[in-house]
């Protein structure tokens, strides 16, 4: 750790130099450190939102510090190996993340011919 000068535009870090600048806010003891990214993670929403949603899911992330979460496609409700089940899970976000949320397909004996259809739809690869 050591101090720094971040500098911001629009919200976004736009430069970090490591030296204290002549006209810049001092903060005090503040740390400043990159969000993590959970690439593990089962969301049951829409089949069973009263396990774990993505309001809830989203709220816990942020408040742990996690910027990015990767729903899983298997072991959940619906089980995104197909586009209509993909479809059906965003449709069941909206308005409820509270950070970035990334799906993956999944694979399961009998479904190759669907990931012609998942992988352009917005699944990560």
């Amino acid at each position: 750790m050591q101090p720094a000068t971040v500098g911001f535009a629009a919200g976004v870090i736009t430069s970090i130099h490591f030296e204290k600048a002549h006209d810049a806010e001092d903060v005090g003891e503040a740390i400043l450190m990159p969000g993590v990214i959970d690439v593990h993670v089962h969301v049951n929403e829409p089949g069973r939102t009263e396990w774990e949603g993505f309001e809830t899911a989203t709220q816990a992330a942020a408040a742990g510090g996690t910027t990015t979460i990767i729903d899983m496609p298997l072991n959940a409700s619906p089980v995104t190996t197909t586009l209509a089940a993909f479809q059906q899970k965003l449709e069941s976000t909206k308005g409820k993340l509270n950070v970035n949320v990334v799906f993956y397909a999944g694979l399961v004996p009998r479904n190759v011919k669907e990931l012609d259809e998942l992988l352009p739809s917005g699944v990560v690869e």
